[in-house]
Order: C-alpha cells, then sequence, then structure tokens
C-alpha cells in the first residue's frame, strides 16, 4: 500500500511558478524552468529528486534489517556518504539540483545534513541555513510537488548502489523495476540514451497546441506537466463530443477536461 501525501504547497505558487516559502529552513525555494533542468541533464534529475523523495517506509520489503529503525533522511545521508562511485553519482546530483533551486547559496554537505551560505553577501552578515533530520521530510514532500514526480513514477533515474547490508534490499528492488522498463523501451525501439522525457512533453504541445517549443522550454516542470496532462483530458473529451454528435452510441463518457488534478501529490494506491 503506497500512503497518501499529504500538500504542502499551494497549487497558486505552482501554477504561476512562483518562488516556494521553506519555512523550516527559513529559505525559499526557486522553481527552475525545463530549459534550466536540463542544464544538469535529465538522468541526473531524476537521480537526485528520487534520492531525495523516496518514501523507504512505506515500501514492504522482506528481512529489511531494521529499517523500520531508520528515518528516511538516515538512509539518504548513509548512501551519499559512501566510497562508491554510485554514491559520489547520487551526491553530485543533489549538488546540481541544489545549485538549481537555491541559486542564492552556496550548498555544503556536513555530518548531519546539508548547510546552505548565501552567496554575495559580507561575511559578518552571512546567514547558514541547514537541511537536516528537523526539517527534511517538509523538504521532500515540497520537491515531490514541485516537480509533479507522481507522474515519474516508474521512469526514475539510476538507483542505489549501497555497500551496507540495510539498504541492499531497497536497491535490489528498484534495479529490477528499472530494468525491466529500461528493456520495454528498447523493445519499442527508443533510444533510451538520449531519449527525453520533458522533450517528448514539448514536442506533443508544441504541435497540439501550436505553441512555440521555445515558450514551453521555460515553464516549470510542474506546468508543463498539468498542462500535458490537461491537454490530454481535452483531446479524449472532444473525441467523445464528436463521437456522440456523429451518432456513436457506444461510447463512454469522457471525465471533464476542466477537473481538478492534484498532480504530484495523490498517489494510487496499490
Amino acid at each position: 500500500m503506497i500512503r497518501k501525501r499529504k500538500r504542502l504547497v499551494h497549487k497558486f505558487l505552482l501554477d504561476t511558478k512562483a518562488k516556494i516559502p521553506f519555512p523550516q529552513a527559513q529559505l525559499t525555494i526557486y522553481q527552475p524552468s525545463v530549459a534550466e533542468l536540463s542544464l544538469m541533464g535529465e538522468p541526473n534529475f531524476l537521480i537526485a529528486t528520487n534520492a531525495l523523495t523516496k518514501d523507504y517506509k512505506s515500501l514492504n520489503i522482506e528481512d529489511n534489517f531494521n529499517l523500520e529503525n531508520l528515518t528516511n533522511f538516515d538512509i539518504l545521508m548513509s548512501m551519499i556518504k559512501e566510497k562508491s562511485e554510485q554514491s559520489k553519482i547520487i551526491f553530485l546530483s543533489i549538488l546540481q539540483l541544489f545549485d538549481l533551486i537555491f541559486p542564492d547559496y552556496k550548498v555544503g554537505i556536513i555530518p548531519n545534513g546539508f548547510l546552505l551560505q548565501e552567496k554575495n553577501t559580507d561575511v559578518e552578515q552571512k546567514t547558514i541555513h541547514h537541511i537536516d533530520s528537523a526539517n527534511f521530510d517538509e523538504f521532500a514532500q515540497i520537491i515531490y510537488e514541485m516537480f509533479g514526480l507522481a507522474s515519474f513514477q516508474g521512469v526514475t533515474g539510476d538507483d542505489y548502489n549501497p555497500q551496507g547490508d540495510r539498504a541492499r534490499a531497497l536497491v535490489e528492488k528498484f534495479r529490477q523495476k528499472r530494468e525491466f522498463l529500461m528493456k520495454l523501451r528498447q523493445e519499442k525501439g527508443e533510444d533510451t540514451e538520449l531519449n527525453s522525457v520533458f522533450g517528448r512533453y514539448i514536442d506533443i504541445l508544441a504541435v497540439g497546441e501550436c505553441k512555440d517549443k521555445n515558450l514551453l522550454a521555460q515553464y516549470s516542470l510542474y506546468q508543463l506537466i498539468e498542462e500535458f496532462k490537461r491537454f490530454e483530458l481535452k483531446e479524449a473529451f472532444d473525441y467523445t463530443l464528436r463521437a456522440k454528435m456523429a451518432g456513436a452510441t457506444k461510447v463512454k463518457d469522457a471525465k471533464d477536461w476542466y477537473q481538478d488534478i492534484t498532480l504530484g501529490v495523490d498517489l494510487k494506491e496499490e
């Protein structure tokens, strides 16, 4: 059973690409455009967001090596501190993401979390902020909502490869799912090395809505995905309406395309 996530971010902030308050750390989070995210690369983006927002505690895994005694933050920190190549990739991907969402801060890691120090400010006036065990859950939820990550379930970047036994059971489950999905895409003839999820959304919307690709690239990822979801609903609704007007009798009613969309918040229960 996958838990329902409680919304923390007001939808108006997501719709308008405004900065998101993160009061637990006395910070605001910048919503980068799709074009800005492309600078770090989609694989690194997916690795970083997957690492930050994975809800390990909701996973039902046998022989979980007392994972119930650890928080999601504990598991993340143990992974990025390991001396492995995968840990370095995860850590560097997270730093790249932090550079985008906290452009006015220099980001570093300390034993008990992440440290953010203001740039371009006198040393005496610099304020230091922390993302640690006290506020990490709120931060992870903001990231989850801000990037509409529910839409990327099953389309994630590299999962973890920790050395410790505690997280190895988690890793195996993640890896099997990713390899299965990768195999399916390869069988369909997709170039999985160069394939762009963001680009696919932009291509479809550019044609379907007659919009400039460069304009769509300035959307936040949330805006891009939500508009794509809305476009899909509108297409289905219009098709159903046309079919019924033409006399079709075995066509099911389509959902209203103007319904509320809680993108990146509610998960389907399994």
